[in-house]
């Protein structure tokens, strides 16, 4: 085979894609602020954020070559980061959007609050590894309920998991060998120091029972020791004292490595799975008792693009003797069944999780409506589809000039703007107050329908003095076709979906779990 072959189709998918791979990469590692940014939230959050952030480079990357060579545009874009404070603030609002590190602070919230209980199949392993030490275990149950020793245990059998992820060469466990090489010296310390303290009470505390001759569960003896004024009692009551001093550092000690061992477990549960469920799964095994996450908005989201998807296509082919799609048919047809599931999965999805997970996006405490949120969350959807937009601007008029087109075709996101305003607005607990089931959906039916139908008139109120490529397709189209072809085919597709999505949105994003700001030690968390 000759080696022309085989260079020159690499040749031509590098002119093609070269520029943007470079661009991609450079964004790739200035999204990751942390070690193990990736650790910090679940895959799909975190490619969602990283797409977000990358795309208005690779948007700017299609529009300067038109002036420029692809290499002195991928230079340009790259100096473009060493402009202050608007790189710097898009990456950490992209950052919270994929809730790093939010999410690992979340996970280690649940960890320290959720009950834990020795798995009975770690006990023996658990045994011999504290043995080692000369911590002996007699009750395992008994030991459980201490404050010192239960922390202890808890702590060993988080490492005792730990051991085992890194015989298993698990990612998230090499690539972090060097903070679990630190928290396992810590470990081997703590565990010295504790079998010191703990021995050293003990003998502290049986002493001073021995020589007043109080039995050890004699509670209201041993505290009379205390009111006692004479030496030998000052002197038992300062041993009393000091032994204390020593449990209570030893705790905060516990406290502290225990904090950091909760984030560094949450973080390589969230780094070995694709889902919250499956990470809490993985967190269940070393002990911890946690409740299930909430049900998310997969299936339902799904179960929405999947009758937009079937709309589209029943009106393509309902409609397809009326109407006549400008430009490149299948491009054209391909952009409908494509792009309209896309702007209600994107705008339900950012709906739910800002109201679920940020003040801002709800009521206030005096039922007054977040009226930023509702003009702002269509707004984002519409910079975020933009790029899908001019995408297939591209294709459906390839032989127009590319940024007339694009620039035409700007007045069309007034779709992804308008379903994402009215979604917010009508997910609110207090939109329709205490009404009925059946009267809030017959309401979100109808606000939305009239919705979608007031935004295809304005849509074509702006064609009529900004001719728009897209909207070529009512060119040639009657009044009465028109009115039966895209008026009432609009309102009855946002009936149907304010009717039987609404609500449900609504009633998923009506619980929030808070998260605390709280970080941990910088050098364990990797910061």
């Amino acid at each position: 085979m000759p080696l022309a072959h085989v260079v020159e189709p690499l040749n031509a998918i590098f002119e093609s894609f070269g520029g943007p791979l470079l661009v991609v990469l450079f964004y790739w590692f200035r999204f990751h602020t942390l070690k193990g940014t990736r650790s910090f939230t679940t895959r799909p959050l975190f490619l969602f954020g990283l797409a977000v952030f990358v795309t208005p480079f690779l948007l700017l990357y299609t529009i300067l070559p038109e002036k420029l060579s692809p290499l002195a545009a991928v230079w340009l874009l790259m100096f473009a980061w060493l402009v202050p404070v608007a790189p710097k603030a898009w990456r950490k609002f992209c950052q919270e959007l994929a809730g790093i590190p939010a999410r690992a602070l979340a996970l280690r919230e649940t960890l320290a609050a959720a009950p834990f209980q020795v798995d009975p199949d770690d006990m023996p392993s658990l045994q011999r590894k504290l043995s080692r030490v000369g911590y002996q275990i007699d009750d395992f149950r008994a030991t459980q309920s201490t404050a010192i020793q239960s922390r202890f245990l808890k702590i060993s059998a988080l490492m005792l998991h730990f051991e085992r992820w890194a015989g298993e060469h698990q990612a998230f466990m090499e690539r972090n060998s060097d903070l679990h090489a630190e928290l396992l010296a810590v470990y081997d310390q703590l565990c010295f120091r504790t079998v010191r303290v703990l021995k050293s009470s003990a003998e502290i505390y049986g002493a001073i029972m021995e020589d007043s001759h109080v039995e050890p569960d004699d509670w209201q003896a041993l505290d009379k020791l205390s009111t006692r004024h004479t030496v030998v009692s000052q002197l038992q009551l300062a041993a009393q004292t000091a032994a204390g001093c020593m449990l209570e550092d030893l705790r905060k000690d516990m406290d502290s490595l225990l904090n950091n061992l909760l984030l560094f477990a949450a973080r390589a549960a969230l780094a070995g799975e694709w889902t919250l469920a499956r990470s809490q799964r993985r967190l269940g095994a070393i002990g911890f008792t946690l409740e299930p996450p909430p049900a998310g908005i997969g299936k339902f989201v799904m179960t929405v693009a999947a009758f937009t998807f079937g709309w589209c296509l029943l009106w393509l082919l309902g409609s397809g003797k009326i109407i006549h799609v400008p430009g490149d048919q299948a491009a054209g047809m391909l952009r409908t069944l494509v792009t309209t599931p896309l702007q209600f999965i994107l705008n339900f999805w950012l709906v739910y999780y800002f109201k679920r997970y940020y003040g801002f996006a709800n009521e206030t405490i005096f039922g007054r409506l977040p009226v930023g949120f509702i003009l702002s969350i269509g707004l984002c959807s519409a910079l975020i589809f933009f790029p899908i937009q001019a995408t297939f601007d591209v294709y459906q008029f390839p032989d127009r000039s590319y940024p007339d087109v694009v620039l035409r075709d700007l007045p069309l996101l007034i779709f992804p703007w308008g379903i994402g305003a009215m979604t917010a607005l009508l997910v609110q607990d207090s939109t329709w107050g205490r009404r009925s089931r059946k009267t809030r959906r017959m309401r979100d039916g109808l606000v939305f329908g009239a919705g979608m139908t007031v935004m295809l008139w304005l849509l074509l109120a702006i064609h009529q003095f900004i001719s728009m490529p897209v909207m070529e397709i009512v060119d040639r189209v009657s009044g009465g076709a028109f009115l039966l072809s895209f008026v009432l085919p609009t309102f009855a597709f946002g009936f149907i979906i304010g009717y039987a999505m609404i609500g449900r949105l609504r009633e998923a994003a009506a619980r929030s779990p808070v998260w605390k700001p709280d970080f941990a030690t910088p050098s364990l968390a990797g910061i």
